[in-house]
């Protein structure tokens, strides 16, 4: 919860209870009342500290359990207002919910200068949308770093079964920023007994980092495998669209080591935007290095950016082509890497097979991974149906706004079945795209 959400809460406490100062006011009723909102705005603040629930749809229901527990809700004009305001939301929630497609397209084609598409068929590019621009990735780049990964498991450099202690992967912890991805591997990883003397293999680490995005999974990754190592990858991958990888959890934390000058937000942006990129690399690298050594304690670091501030983060995050990542996965979906390296990376980006069995009636190898920040939904995957069709998509989606980011999350998925399954709905994608 950011710092807008404590301060929601606290006025609406605050509100509740000025009015009891008024010894006129304090009437049985009224404290009543006053107890009801107290409890729930607790009731708030447990379900997304507690049990990590959504800020905004445990206000929803806070808003809805106030509704109820207001007596004056019962009366006949009450009972008809929120009549017409239940029918209204209900048919606002059905256009946002709605499974639509065509708002994917629809955007892609009026923010060219924000989104691409890369699309193949069988080997062949079919839709290459804005698909050479270097957008920033967020977590798709982890895709390139299980690729390091995988090859240093070929090359004998690290050993797939190695053990690693916890508290070395909570030194990259940061909480709430990769939404919660963390601590929903942690808890997988419990389940399945990984979890020995405190300590889990490489191997699930690089798991959690692609099946469950966790940031602190991949600092430590970049950091056991090495930047210089990562980053040369690329290049003999022959990547030339893609900027080099430095740690994602500590750049997060540069604009808390600017801070520390009593730098206004506005001061603070613009220090961070005159930052050359090559000085917030090394800057991200000194001090992922001080969180290795323990010099900075990820447990007693904040988080707490305004969206401003996220936004430099967001926009300075690694970047690379649709195009690059296209070659990416057909390199994987081929099985173009030596046999082990093969074996091993799509054993971590086929999750999508070994979580939902229902994927196994249509398609032989599903692998993909996403990325997302305030202003950023990514997506890259490889596909091959139970026909040998094989597929590749990108889709990169930059500088989105609130309502934009939300349409688009809802409608995706379904945009990228019909691309999978359907030539029709491809060939109306191109065209419209085209045109």
């Amino acid at each position: 919860m950011n710092i807008y959400g404590w301060i929601g809460l606290s006025g609406i406490v605050f509100l509740t209870l000025i009015p009891l100062l008024n010894k006129k006011q304090r009437t049985r009723e009224e404290v009543e009342k006053a107890i009801v909102t107290v409890a729930i705005v607790l009731g708030i603040i447990i379900a997304v500290l507690v049990f990590n629930i959504n800020y905004f749809t445990a206000f929803l229901f806070g808003v809805l359990a106030m509704i109820l527990f207001d007596h004056k809700t019962y009366t006949k004009k009450r009972l008809t207002i929120y009549g017409v305001l239940s029918l209204i939301a209900g048919i606002a929630a059905y256009a946002l919910l709605r499974d639509n497609p065509n708002y994917v397209i629809q955007h892609l084609k009026e923010n060219p200068e924000s989104s691409s598409l890369y699309v193949a068929e069988n080997g062949e590019p079919v839709i290459t949308y804005q698909s050479t621009v270097i957008r920033p990735l967020a977590s798709t780049v982890k895709i390139l770093i299980a690729v390091e990964y995988a090859m240093q498991v070929e090359e004998n450099k690290i050993q797939k079964d190695q053990t690693i202690p916890l508290a070395d992967l909570n030194r990259y912890y940061l909480k709430n920023t990769d939404g919660g991805g963390h601590e929903a591997w942690l808890e997988a990883v419990k389940q399945n007994g990984g979890i020995q003397n405190n300590a889990v293999t490489l191997h699930d680490v690089a798991k959690g980092m692609v099946t469950y995005s966790s940031n602190a999974n991949t600092d430590y990754l970049i950091n056991l495998l090495g930047v210089d190592a990562i980053n040369q990858r690329k290049t003999v991958l022959g990547l030339t669209q893609h900027e080099d990888v430095y740690p994602i959890v500590s750049a997060l934390l540069i604009p808390d080591s600017m801070q520390k000058d009593g730098l206004s937000e506005k001061e603070l942006i613009d220090a961070l935007e005159k930052l050359s990129m090559e000085d917030y690399r090394n800057l991200a690298q000194s001090i992922s290095l001080q969180m290795k050594t323990g010099e900075i304690n990820a447990s007693e670091a904040k988080f707490d950016s305004s969206p401003a501030v996220q936004r430099v983060w967001s926009d300075r995050l690694i970047g690379a082509s649709a195009n690059e990542y296209g070659k990416l996965l057909s390199l994987i979906s081929n099985d173009e890497l030596p046999a082990n390296a093969a074996e091993t990376i799509r054993d971590l980006m086929e999750w999508p097979m070994q979580l939902n069995e229902e994927n196994h009636k249509k398609y032989t190898h599903i692998g993909s991974k996403g990325g997302s920040t305030l202003f950023i939904l990514n997506n890259a995957m490889y596909v091959e149906n139970l026909k040998g069709d094989q597929f590749e998509i990108v889709i990169l989606l930059n500088d989105l706004k609130f309502h934009e980011h939300f349409l688009l999350r809802n409608n995706r998925n379904s945009f990228e079945r019909k691309l999978l399954n359907d030539a029709d709905f491809r060939n109306e994608v191109r065209d419209a795209l085209l045109n």
